[in-house]
């Protein structure tokens, strides 16, 4: 297997890892990810659908589950009702809380086995290309 090869490969079971730890709490990964993003600032479906890389309809039904668990809310906006912004609740943020610790825990363990600045400067490197390609 070529590295461009273990790097992808790589990827996947980071995201499966943090799969695992995700549904310790009851979650998953992907409902995580709209609770970080509506933790960063209220959004709306389509933000959150950009941010995390999946469909609009995806995240709607995300946004109906954790709404039900009353984890975020939704509100339509006075000056156009087709806009509903959605914000998290307190106890989104204790689920998100609680989650990152076990992503921090687990890749704290794994990141004391290899050259950290390494890694870093990896993704870092991803992250300017893509943004080249925004220019």
């Amino acid at each position: 297997m070529e590295n461009w090869e273990k790097i992808l490969k790589g990827f996947r079971n980071l995201k499966r890892l943090l799969q695992r730890e995700s549904e310790k709490h009851g979650y998953s990964y992907t409902e995580i990810q709209v609770l970080f993003q509506v933790f960063i600032g209220p959004k709306n479906v389509t933000e959150i659908a950009e941010q995390i890389g999946i469909g609009k309809s995806t995240v709607t039904e995300l946004v109906e589950k954790l709404e039900k668990k009353g984890l975020v809310t939704k509100e339509k906006q006075e000056e156009d009702k087709r806009y509903v912004r959605i914000s998290i609740t307190e106890e989104g943020k204790k689920v998100l809380d609680s989650t990152r610790e076990e992503y921090k825990k687990a890749l704290t363990s794994i990141l004391k086995r290899v050259n950290e600045e390494e890694v870093i400067k990896f993704f870092e490197e991803v992250e300017k290309e893509l943004e080249k390609e925004l220019k």
